[in-house]
């Protein structure tokens, strides 16, 4: 059976480097029990994270703006994704 490491299992490629600028920030709220403070389940940060008071992990929503031209690059996109 091959196991993934678990450095990689955490590691996430949905961004496309032009969508943001910059290095990508995730929020460090929790999306259960809305507490400020989150942990990285990553040494080098990512989108999975745990929270502090509720000990759920989740997907911690980007916090960087998109670049200029993003919002109409995508209007041909279908919504229903």
């Amino acid at each position: 059976m091959n196991y993934t490491p678990l450095d990689e299992a955490y590691k996430i490629h949905h961004i496309h480097p032009n969508t943001y600028s910059g290095n990508i920030q995730y929020s460090p709220i929790c999306i259960y029990c809305k507490n400020l403070q989150s942990k990285s389940l990553m040494n080098d940060g990512g989108a999975f994270r745990q929270c502090y008071r509720c000990r759920k992990n989740f997907r911690a929503n980007v916090i960087n703006e998109a670049i200029n031209n993003f919002s109409y690059s995508t209007q041909h996109l279908d919504r229903t994704n």
